[in-house]
């Protein structure tokens, strides 16, 4: 795409395969590795004019496009590439540019390809479990008042970092400086802005020469007393970078360093102790706390083309063993951009997870150790183009996002935004107390299940009887508990915008289910004329298991009874078989068969006489099991 997927996203990548080159594409293919995508374009498309194109040359100029962010040759030559070849990776990205050109039902026909070739794939999966994601992303409302930044150039400028009344963004605008081969821009380099009391902004200063250099300076971050600047610079500063032996181009990394502020500049650069001639490590971003930093890397270990890592800042600045994020976070595509907030929401971009097109940015927080699933932030946030760099002020709800967008200024613009509505997520922390003393019960299972009906994790109470779960604002849920020695309990949760829904719930000891001669669950329901257990008669037959477990000399009848409506003969036979499957339930966890029986009632013992007709309600009723205690001494027990 742009000279910011270069170095500060996907970095200085190795040139393709070149078994498909000959005489005629040598130059071209020459342009290509040598990143100079701009004139590499026009080569291959003479090609094409001169009617000596093939499946390589389509496919490199689809690729040429794609790197510098033309959508519509991208898609065209991807199109003509895919033709004559099955690659998976060329299938996605043909569905990017598809989807970045808003063409969304073509772009999911390809999605359909890609997951068929690559099922394995998490952006695969991730597409087949939701398919219709697009229209929840557009649809989700507009939480941001987005404005192009008075401050862009003509040329790329991305960023957005607020230091001691500074604002630090990186750009392309240094006329002094070479231009890349990749866009015909100057190397980047970084700027500052003195922001005034009225919100306007000063003109941008080029950073001084301990900082900039002739080669490419990305991103900034700073700890918390602002003395100490993390920032991202090409290895070829320090001499490192590998010769192809054919192209005679040169590769270079992006190394992290650390500046230290001296008077009212920046010295003594410094690297932070994880930089390799192998890899590249870039887009710092240091949290609230000062004791960690997150950054994007291409190390060997990861998920995908780019994955977000961790490190510990030790005391001397330099960094601890990175840690991958993981697959909440990273995927086969592309991460990059983190950015954790002062109240620890990481922010990033991904070309991996499900988006609008290009580069979206998307959130996700730490709930108990845990990240909740990556969320996308939304437009106007994100567009069909790249959207990245999203930094955000979390006590005045404003920051920026950089989007090579139409109707910016240059090739990436800065915008600033202003957060209008919460994102949203809501933490449900349930609280698990024991009815009788109030006291919190730990170690109690505590699943969530969506408004679907569907269980989607479960957790273990802690000490204090808590777990939390994250979910989408607005949406409904439904808790399950489950804690032996209690009766379990489900208790619907109803969707609000709160950041925190806390749900107390109560649980009674296991007795409490015991009368003196029955046990008494939950009405317990069959679909209609089956006799299988569906998975709301299993929760309440797991009450009597317990109650059985806790009490092994407690000997149980099961009965089953059905309404009026049907033949007799009918109703007889459906219970009985309900009746009986009740009992095999019972017996397969772990009940010895001797201690239960089962029998239908059919329509022969009524809770109700309906014979004048009854309500749904009182049918309902009559069409119930009932679990009654054989044995006359547990029934005295129970009396007593």
């Amino acid at each position: 795409m742009k000279n910011f997927k270069t170095l500060l996203f996907i970095t200085l990548m190795s040139s393709l395969c070149l078994t498909a080159q000959n005489s005629d594409t040598k130059k071209a293919d020459k342009q290509f590795a040598r990143y100079q995508y701009v004139d590499a374009a026009e080569s291959y498309e003479e090609l094409v004019n001169e009617g000596k194109a093939d499946t390589y040359v389509y496919s490199q100029l689809a690729e040429s496009y794609y790197n510098i962010f033309n959508t519509e040759a991208a898609e065209r030559y991807y199109a003509k590439a895919l033709e004559t070849s099955e690659k998976p990776e060329m299938v996605y990205k043909y569905a990017q540019m598809l989807k970045a050109n808003g063409k969304y039902e073509a772009s999911n026909v390809q999605m359909e390809k890609f997951a068929s070739m690559r099922p394995a794939d998490n952006r695969a999966i991730a597409y087949k479990k939701n398919p219709n994601y697009l229209p929840k992303i557009l649809e989700q409302g507009k939480k941001f008042n987005v404005q192009n930044a008075s401050f862009n150039s003509e040329q790329s400028d991305f960023g957005g970092t607020l230091n001691d009344g500074k604002l630090y963004i990186t750009s392309a605008r240094n006329d002094s400086r070479k231009t890349y081969g990749w866009n015909d821009q100057p190397f980047l380099d970084i700027y500052t802005i003195v922001k005034n009391s009225d919100s306007t902004y000063q003109e941008a200063t080029l950073a001084n020469k301990k900082l900039n250099t002739k080669y490419h300076e990305g991103l900034v971050s700073f700890s918390p007393d602002g003395k100490t600047m993390y920032f991202s610079r090409e290895s070829f500063y320090e001499k490192d970078y590998e010769k192809d032996s054919l192209s005679s181009t040169r590769f270079s990394q992006l190394y992290l360093f650390k500046a230290t502020k001296l008077g009212d500049d920046w010295d003594t650069i410094e690297d932070v102790g994880i930089n390799s001639e192998n890899y590249t490590v870039k887009n710092p971003s240091v949290s609230a706390d000062g004791s960690t930093l997150y950054f994007a890397s291409n190390m060997p270990g990861g998920f995908g083309d780019y994955d977000i890592y961790k490190a510990p800042i030790n005391a001397d600045g330099t960094l601890g063993e990175p840690e991958n994020l993981g697959q909440k976070v990273n995927t086969e595509g592309e991460e990059g951009f983190p950015y954790i907030s002062s109240n620890n929401t990481l922010y990033f971009s991904s070309n991996g997870h499900l988006g609008l097109g290009g580069f979206d940015v998307f959130y996700t927080k730490e709930i108990d150790g845990t990240l909740a699933n990556a969320r996308n932030v939304g437009i106007p946030i994100n567009s069909n183009a790249d959207d990245f760099a999203f930094i955000i002020d979390e006590e005045n709800d404003n920051g920026f996002v950089s989007s090579n967008r139409e109707g910016g200024k240059g090739s990436d613009d800065i915008y600033e935004f202003k957060k209008l509505q919460p994102l949203c997520d809501v933490v449900v922390s349930a609280t698990v107390l024991d009815d009788e003393n109030r006291e919190p019960i730990s170690g109690a299972s505590v699943s969530l299940y969506d408004e679907e009906g569907n269980k989607v994790t479960s957790k273990m109470t802690n000490d204090e009887g808590i777990a939390e779960f994250i979910v989408e604002c607005e949406k409904d849920s439904e808790l399950e508990v489950v804690m032996d020695g209690f009766d379990s309990k489900k208790v619907p949760v109803k969707g609000t915008n709160e950041e925190v829904n806390n749900v107390q719930i109560s649980l009674e000891p296991i007795e409490s289910i015991m009368e003196p001669e029955q046990i008494v669950l939950a009405p317990i329901f069959f679909e209609f004329d089956k006799s299988n257990i569906t998975a709301e008669a299993a929760f309440e037959l797991d009450k009597l298991v317990q109650v059985m477990k806790k009490y092994p000399e407690l000997v149980i009848k099961a009965t089953s009874h059905t309404d009026e409506r049907g033949s007799e003969s009918y109703n007889m036979n459906l219970s009985d078989r309900r009746a009986k499957t009740t009992v095999q339930y019972v017996i397969s966890q772990g009940i010895d068969e001797s201690r239960i029986s089962g029998i239908g009632k059919g329509e022969s013992e009524p809770k109700i006489d309906c014979s004048s007709g009854c309500t749904k309600e009182q049918y309902g009723e009559n069409r119930r099991s009932e679990f009654i205690i054989v044995n006359e001494d547990m029934q005295n027990m129970q009396e007593e």
